[in-house]
């Protein structure tokens, strides 16, 4: 089996390096091109003006290249350029430090980015996201030590195990779809897994569901991003935030051909 990985908290993230270990442990031909730093956020976003650059990164026990770019450059630029015609089974984005649910959130979410640009190119792909402690916004943003964290690292530990099987399943039998998989906190080896769909989440008076309200507080003379849910209603059951919050897996499939 062939993978290739990227994600968008950087090539140098703990997940995305665990989850490339695992899998070459398993015997698969692994591929990695992720940013060479944070891309949180940039959605589909590619680099229009200048050149990307492109580095060998010796770290991994696998072909790495660490890209100056978005994921979106990252895929690309892989499949089209760094693979030299050897397409992978499965492109697997993540995992992610932080959930991407809804239909608001994923359209910014560079991780789903990356594993949508795996989906273009006919590859069935893999977005993988892992809760956090507490509210994923603050947690993201005063940049806590993950690796400081023992019990988070426990459930990503498990993510990894989880992701390897979805991996070998998504390989062999999905169509180019993407797979958008969020991972409760904490995570065990006997979380179950539910399909869902995406919350169709709506701002403003006429909100079915309005967990959010502003990406942003005002912090002296800035607006920084600081997601504040908004629990006071229930979500729909089926949906992707109504399963974390039972501490299920959640797992949607974003079909693009549907667009057509």
């Amino acid at each position: 089996m062939r993978v290739l990985l990227t994600n968008d908290d950087g090539i140098h993230s703990v997940s995305l390096q665990r989850l490339a270990h695992a899998l070459i442990e398993k015997k698969w031909e692994v591929y990695v091109s992720a940013p060479d730093r944070e891309k949180s956020g940039v959605g589909r976003a590619c680099c229009l003006t200048g050149g990307v650059g492109v580095v060998s990164f010796p770290e991994l026990a696998c072909s790495a290249w660490a890209i100056g770019g978005t994921p979106l450059d990252c895929v690309n630029l892989a499949l089209s350029h760094l693979l030299e015609g050897k397409m992978p089974d499965v492109v697997i984005s993540g995992i992610n430090w932080g959930v991407n649910v809804s239909i608001p959130t994923i359209f910014s979410s560079g991780t789903v980015g990356g594993a949508i640009e795996g989906s273009v190119f006919g590859i069935p792909s893999l977005a993988l996201s892992q809760c956090l402690p507490g509210q994923d916004g603050q947690y993201i943003q005063k940049k806590i030590d993950y690796l400081a964290h023992e019990d988070l690292m426990k459930s990503v530990a498990v993510a990894v195990e989880k992701a390897v099987q979805y991996a070998e399943i998504i390989a062999k039998t999905s169509e180019n779809v993407v797979h958008n998989i969020n991972f409760p906190y904490p995570l065990g080896t006997e979380t179950q897994e539910e399909m869902t769909v995406l919350s169709n989440i709506m701002r403003g008076k006429d909100a079915s569901y309005p967990i959010y309200g502003s990406l942003y507080e005002k912090k002296g003379d800035e607006y920084c991003f600081n997601i504040r849910p908004n629990l006071s209603t229930p979500p729909p059951r089926g949906t992707d935030i109504d399963a974390l919050l039972r501490g299920k897996i959640s797992h949607s499939v974003i079909d693009l051909k549907r667009l057509c």
